[in-house]
Order: C-alpha cells, then structure tokens, then sequence
C-alpha cells in the first residue's frame, strides 16, 4: 500500500467479506453490508444481538437462529413466545420415564424450571400443577387464589394440609397470583435479575397478568395472551432502562443499546452507543432505524473529530457534509485545521468556505452589522486574522455574561468556535492575554455543561481550573473566584443529598432545610445557568467499552478523581499525565482544551 493512500483491508476474510457483500441483491447491499462490517469491526459481545434486533425491527426475522436469538436481549413481541415455547420444552421430560439421561437435569429440576418459566408468563394454573407434580403441595396452594377461589378449593381438598412457606425467592408467584405487578418488577430488581423483572412487565403488558386483581387462567388458554394492557407500557419501559443503566454501567454499551432496542426505544439504544463511543456503530443503527436524526448527527460529528486526531481532514469533511445543516460543525472543523495557507484554502473549497482572505473581508462586513456578531467571529477565526476574531469574541461573550438571567446557551456558540482556534495562533505572544481568557471562559462554560449533563466526575476539575484562571490574570471577570466557589460548594452540597436520598429511598427534611439556608440560592443561579440540555442524549456519565475491567499492571492514577484507573487510560499531552477513558470522553464534549490547562487539545474520540 503506498503512502497516504486509504487503507484498504486484506487477507482470506477480508476478501470474503467482499464476496458476500457484492453477492447481496442490490437492494439489501447498503444494509446488509452495514450489517456485515459491524460485525467485522465491532467486538463480538452484543454486536450480533444487536443486528437481530435490526432485523425484528425491519421485519426480516426469517433469518434470525432461534438457539442463538434466545439467549440474547431479545425484542418485546418475541419474549413472551419464546419462553413459552422454552417452558414446554422442559415439559417434555413429563413423557419420559426415564429422563434426559446422564448428566442432564433431573425430571423434577427441569418440571420446575418450566413451572417458573409459566408463572412468569402469567400462566399460574399450569403452574400449580406443575408444582403438585413434583410434590411441593405448599406452592401451589399459595399461588392458586390468583386462578380462582374455586380451583383453589379443589387443590385444597387434595392436600389436606395449608402451610404457607417463608422461602424469600417465592415471593414472586404470591404477587403475580394477586397481580401486584410493580411489586414482582421490583423484586427481581432488588435481586439483580433484570432480565426477569423485564420478561414479567412484557407479560403484564400484553395482558397476561392482570393489575390488581388475581389473574383468571382457564385450561383452554393457558399459553394464551390476552389484549395488550396500555397501564404496563411505563413498567415495561422502566424495566427495561434498569437493564439496560446495568449494562451501560458495566462497560457493555451494545448490550444497553439490544435492551432499549427491545422495546424501540430507538433513542436511548443511540444515547448508550454513543455514551459507550461506539460510533461507528451507532451511525450504522442511526441510518438503517432512520427515527434518530439529531443523535445520527451527534454521533457523525464526533466521529469526525476522530478523523481529524489522524490528519484525515478531508475525510472529517466529507462526513459533515452529507449531514443536513451542518454549515456550524464544518466551520469549526475548518478553523481548527493546522497547516499552510494552500491546504487550508483547499479545505475551505471543499466545506463550501471562501478562502481565508475572503473570509476577513467578509467578517470586516458582518462585523458592522447589528446581531451578526457570532458570524463575524466565525469568519474572522476562519480568516488569516484569527487573532481578530477572539477579541471580538471574548468582548461579546462577556458582555453576554454580564447580563441579567444569561444562561450558556448564549454564549455556548462562540465558545465553541473559538475553543477551536489553531493552537500556535494561541501560543503566539500577542495572544497571551486573550489566550488566558479563552480557556478560563471555556472551563467555566464547561463546567455549566458537565453539570447540566450529569459529567459529575469532572464537574469539581472544571471549577477548580476556572479558578485557577481567574486568579492567575487579573481582568474584568463576568464571575469571581467567590461566586466559583460558591457555586462548587452549594453542587456538592446537592451531590450529597441527591445520594442520600438514592440510598434511603426519601428525603430528609433536615437537610433540605441545610441546603435551602446554606446553598440554595447558588444552586438555583447554577441550574439556571447551566439551564436545560437541548440534545436528545440522556443526562449521565460516559462508560465505554471495557472501561470497568481490571487495570493494566502499569498502574495509573487519574489527574481528576485521584483514584486508580480502570480499563483504558487516555494520556495528557505530557505524555505522563493519565485521566480514565471515561473522564477524557466527558471533558472533551464540554471543554476542548486540555485538563492540564494548556492550550493543547483533548480528543479521546
């Protein structure tokens, strides 16, 4: 392969893969050749899930392997089938005298499980007689109100005795015989089998059981569904977003994108895949779904900073462009591109810029027109006099600051354009000053939207940098380091009483007494600032990929939290310096510039 040449891949299984691809109909090429590169770039854990998912979404099912499919995340309208059909499976034992044979469950272990696997199905007659098949009398009687009062006579005319067991694990069949669905839901929850507590909402949306009233069960129907029941849809949801936060949390995005793409929760399957920076993947599912355009473009953009950390300009480019609206994200791509006047003319030509010299002319224009100041600093940076364009843009973003009830919507643009300013413009001696206010206004920016995200685990970094900032240069700050401090300590405050409350389940008049008298009204002016995101991504911290297990040998220390890295580390521009994966992912979606505090960039994509 010659120099700068795109790569191309080679070998048996890449030429394979060729094959299959050209093989398609012309048709199914597009997808399906999305399909078969995903599979091949894309770790095997939950990629094939994922792409089943696909194809039960698209309606193309015939070519899913039901032994596989099974054991995986499986789509909504499936999982109630196909544990039916897994539970008269292991009740064909019933017609064996012998059983499975050597090393094979038992006939009562396997009666059992498909006993559970009936109950969960709401199908609790079949159930109890299971159970009294196997001989324990005592859980049937306790299930069998939720069939009738009547049936329940008759098992107890069968077994003289009524005992009622304090076994924990049976509480599950006592509150689906009475139909406390929430209750099961939570059950299984509060015991880490969420994908139980996902299986029992899908039946109770689809009727099976019953809300609040004892479940009626006939013979004639005992496998049967009933009308889908609108009431479980929350639940069904609800179980399936724990599921998939369970997943996400430990450093499996894909399978958190298979459990929200069980329900066609088609948003929250992207927010995981991108949270997780799995982008590649995501902008397949974006494109094939087609429901997700706002988080395909997310994605699509933060891909193409990935392209621009191996100098594929152009490429990063290209990306944008077939994007609808995207004169913003390949402005700034353009400004931020190092190199000589020629190549980066030839970059303007092809993001559909004027050349740089143009480009000041233009911005000189803007700049006398009245609420064209954000243009007029767009093209002053992308012209020869950057230097023009930070001036511009830091006078009007702290007049903005200054206002009464700004938030960082309004400043957020101008930030973002000048935070990506080509670093040896910045480095030159006559920007030191503006280079000290940029990256004290982007940290403290930063700071606002790690908040309003959720990014907990930098948002005291974010404070304690701007402070830094501010106490290092001596200018007129929209802000002062005792309002910074303020403000750190009031959301700690709230960091505090938000995870007691997790832990207790409510809220302690005490402490919102505290935090009403100590901190809240610098709490109130900091969501008021941060204000409300306007992605579609969910609030939270990033997790990707392997990001929870075991460290490398070489153990390292994060910059931020001090603590030992798990999983990836994502080194500092130092070449010593270490932050997590995670932490690198979050600082860069809110702040450009590095932790350390430097003018260099952080991009982890």
């Amino acid at each position: 392969m010659a120099a700068g040449a795109p790569p191309l891949l080679s070998g048996r299984v890449s030429r394979d893969l060729r094959q299959r691809v050209e093989a398609l109909p012309a048709q199914e090429q597009y997808i399906r050749g999305l399909q078969m590169f995903a599979e091949f770039f894309s770790p095997p854990n939950g990629t094939k899930n994922l792409w089943d998912l696909v194809s039960v979404i698209r309606g193309e099912e015939e070519g899913l392997n039901p032994q596989v499919y099974s054991k995986g995340i499986m789509h909504m309208k499936h999982l109630t089938s196909y544990k039916a059909s897994e539970a008269q499976e292991l009740e064909v034992v019933r017609m064996s005298k012998f059983g499975a044979g050597v090393g094979a469950q038992s006939r009562e272990d396997r009666l059992r499980q498909a006993a559970l696997i009936h109950v969960k199905l709401g199908n609790l007659q079949r159930y109890c007689e299971l159970m009294v098949e196997v001989g324990e009398w005592e859980k049937a009687l306790a299930v069998a109100p939720g069939v009738s009062m009547e049936y329940w006579r008759s098992l107890a005319r069968r077994w003289a005795k009524q005992q009622v067991l304090e076994d924990k694990r049976e509480a599950a069949p006592f509150c689906i015989a009475v139909g406390d669905v929430q209750a099961v839901v939570d059950f299984y929850t509060s015991r880490g089998e969420l994908q139980d507590a996902m299986l029992v909402a899908q039946a109770a949306q689809e009727g099976t059981i019953k809300f609040g009233q004892a479940t009626e069960v006939t013979n004639a129907a005992y496998n049967g569904v009933a009308e889908e029941s609108e009431d479980s849809w929350p639940l069904l949801h609800k179980a399936s977003r724990r599921l998939a936060d369970w997943y996400f949390q430990d450093g499996q995005p894909m399978k958190a994108a298979c459990c929200h793409l069980a329900v066609e929760d088609y948003k929250l399957a992207m927010s995981k895949l991108i949270r997780g920076n799995e982008l590649e993947l995501a902008i397949s599912l974006g494109t094939t779904i087609g429901k997700t355009p706002r988080l395909t473009y997310l994605a699509t953009e933060l891909l193409a900073q990935r392209c621009t950390r191996i100098n594929r300009w152009d490429l990063a480019v290209e990306m944008l462009q077939r994007l609808p609206n995207s004169e913003a994200a390949l402005a700034r791509f353009c400004i931020s591109c190092s190199g000589g006047a020629a190549e980066i003319n030839d970059l303007h030509t092809k993001a559909g810029f004027p050349d740089m010299e143009e480009c000041y002319i233009k911005a000189q224009a803007l700049q006398e027109e009245e609420g064209q100041e954000t243009e007029a600093v767009k093209y002053y940076l992308l012209s020869t006099c950057p230097e023009q364009g930070l001036e511009l843009g830091l006078k009007v973003a702290k007049e903005r600051m200054l206002t009464a009830g700004w938030t960082v919507q309004d400043v957020a643009e101008l930030v973002q354009y000048m935070g990506c300013t080509r670093t040896d413009k910045l480095d030159s001696p006559k920007c030191t000053s503006l280079r000290t206010e940029l990256l004290t206004i982007s940290a403290y920016v930063g700071a606002l939207l790690a908040v309003r995200r959720g990014y907990s685990a930098i948002v005291p970094a974010l404070f304690q940098q701007t402070s830094m900032f501010v106490d290092k240069e001596n200018s007129n700050w929209p802000f002062s380091k005792d309002q910074l401090e303020e403000e750190l300590t009031a959301w700690k405050a709230e960091q505090v009483l938000s995870n007691e409350r997790e832990l207790k389940n409510d809220s302690s008049e005490t402490s919102e007494v505290g935090l009403r008298e100590g901190y809240q009204k610098a709490l109130q002016r900091l969501l008021r600032k941060a204000g409300e995101e306007e992605l579609d991504i969910e609030p939270g911290a990033d997790h990707c990929t392997g990001s929870h297990l075991p460290s490398h040998s070489d153990v390292h220390v994060s910059f931020l939290s001090k603590t030992r890295i798990q999983g990836p580390a994502f080194f500092l521009e130092d070449g010593k310096t270490a932050i997590s994966l995670n932490e690198a992912l979050m600082w860069a979606k809110v702040n450009p510039f590095s932790p350390l505090g430097t003018t260099s960039r952080i991009n982890p994509f």
